[in-house]
């Protein structure tokens, strides 16, 4: 009995893909035996099986061309080094900026602060304004006394 259930454990695993060859070889003479247990004759079909189609051979022998290579890829290394030193040439010497670009720039620049000032000088306007606001709320909430 308990063969019996060492080999329904090693079926479990030859099931699961989990046997070692040894295993294998223990299921298969187990199962070439006439005396098997009813509940596991129909496994016996099934190595029976296996074990017919391992004696066949192939009418006439198969030749396999070896496939030709469509890439040559031993250039691949080369090309990914020439595109690395030509990225790092970019990053490290970007192109000049020319007089008149610097000029344009500069003015650019001064424009801007020019504008920027005057939008923050309005604002502080508005602030004042604003503030001028507060007081009259405050000195209306007195007169008032809500």
């Amino acid at each position: 009995m308990a063969l019996n259930n060492n080999i329904e454990a090693l079926l479990d695993k030859y099931f699961e893909g989990e046997t070692s060859l040894q295993e294998e070889n223990v299921l298969k003479e187990y199962f070439t035996q006439t005396d098997v247990p009813q509940h596991l004759e129909q496994y016996q079909a099934m190595f029976a099986y296996f074990a017919q189609n391992k004696k066949e051979k192939a009418p006439q022998n198969i030749q396999v061309k070896p496939s030709k290579k469509s890439w040559n890829i031993s250039w691949l290394p080369k090309v990914a080094v020439v595109l690395l030193l030509l990225a790092i040439g970019y990053a490290i010497y970007p192109k000049g900026i020319s007089k008149a670009e610097k000029k344009e720039a500069q003015i650019a620049f001064l424009e801007t602060q020019k504008a920027l000032k005057l939008i923050s000088q309005n604002l502080n306007k508005g602030n004042v304004a604003v503030a001028y606001l507060d007081e009259f709320e405050i000195s209306k909430k007195k007169i008032f006394k809500k």
